[in-house]
């Protein structure tokens, strides 16, 4: 019965929501990290002017698509 009264209540129509987004951004992720390889290859210069090292550059670039975007720019 609980179950039921869960369904009922609208909470898993939001999960399902998230799940059927998840592609979306996994690709969105997978797209940014593939730029950032390419910035880091061809134009490290750009990168150091709007604030983000070399370092941290390399280290969101080898993450994995699943893994939430941890670069920031100051």
């Amino acid at each position: 019965m609980r179950a039921y009264a869960q369904l009922e209540s609208g909470d898993d129509h939001l999960r399902l929501g998230a799940i059927f987004s998840l592609p979306a951004m996994w690709r969105q992720r997978a797209c940014f990290r593939a730029e950032l390889r390419a910035d880091i290859r061809d134009k490290p210069d750009f990168l150091r002017d709007i604030g983000i090292g070399l370092h941290e550059a390399r280290a969101e670039a080898s993450r994995f698509f699943w893994e939430p975007l941890l670069l920031m720019h100051r």
